[in-house]
């Protein structure tokens, strides 16, 4: 997986290093963004996940049922959509690979077509169901790719927060996943980014993702409340997670792309 690429530490240094950096109240942007795609994320988890898009004082809601597992080599992301009906048994699948030498995967499936398409990684920029995250938001899970993005310091927040800015490695990563750049406010007791505004390729302010309320299921962090606000449009995107709980017994079959079409049948 991307995000992994550039470790080429071994743990128990990267670690030291961290810690000793903490110590003295400074860190690199290359290590808060290490400390950010190692935070634990492994554990199952299930819940249902409403979007609400806000677009000049009117709302429509989308809401899919989640499930979150993680092999040890590929954390996996399942949304099977319920709401509305004219979405009904829509669902996506992503695969978060974890080795370098293995590119992400991504798969909708739309019971319009009846067909399961997969995503390109050229299209992480689109727009995820018509809300204001793109699809490699979705996948990205408040992580940071390694391979994407070239980071620095900006020293700490009022709050305490680290400040963690990324610029995009060339031009064609920014047209990819639709960004510049980005300066983003990370706890440094959690290492979840709480506040992130991401630029346009150009450079141009394009949107925020503020994050209100954290859970744990496990070691492992979810946003089970946070927004995405359009600086260009206007509109934005209320997204809450609820019943969270752990997830036990998921069939791995639910994971297979080939079998996507069956898959909001049979979620738990």
């Amino acid at each position: 997986m991307h995000r992994i690429a550039l470790i080429a530490l071994s743990a128990v240094a990267t670690a030291s290093l961290s810690l000793g950096a903490a110590a003295q109240g400074t860190m690199t942007g290359d290590a808060i963004a290490r400390n950010i795609a190692e935070r634990p994320n492994a554990d199952p988890r299930k819940g249902t996940i409403t979007f609400v898009m806000q677009d000049k004082g009117r709302s429509r809601t989308r809401a899919a049922r989640m499930l979150r597992t993680e092999t040890g080599a590929t954390h996996r992301l399942l949304l099977a959509f319920d709401t509305p009906a004219s979405i009904r048994g829509t669902s996506f699948l992503s695969y978060d690979h974890k080795a370098a030498s293995k590119v992400d995967e991504t798969w909708l499936y739309l019971p319009a077509t009846s067909r399961t398409r997969r995503v390109p990684a050229s299209d992480r920029a689109d727009s995820f169901m018509g809300t204001e995250l793109s699809y490699g938001d979705v996948k990205d899970s408040f992580i940071f790719g390694l391979a994407d993005w070239t980071f620095s310091a900006g020293g700490r927040a009022d709050n305490g927060r680290y400040i963690l800015k990324g610029a995009a490695k060339s031009a064609r990563i920014a047209r990819e996943i639709g960004y510049g750049g980005f300066t983003a406010e990370v706890d440094p007791a959690t290492w979840f980014p709480r506040s992130i505004t991401f630029t346009d390729p150009a450079g141009k302010r394009l949107k925020t993702i503020s994050v209100r309320k954290l859970e744990k299921v496990g070691a492992s962090l979810t946003a089970t409340d946070f927004t995405v606000t359009n600086h260009v449009t206007g509109r934005a995107t209320v997204v809450t997670v609820s019943g969270l709980a752990k997830a036990t017994g998921a069939d791995d079959a639910l994971f297979d792309p080939a079998r996507l079409d069956r898959a909001s049948g049979r979620m738990p």
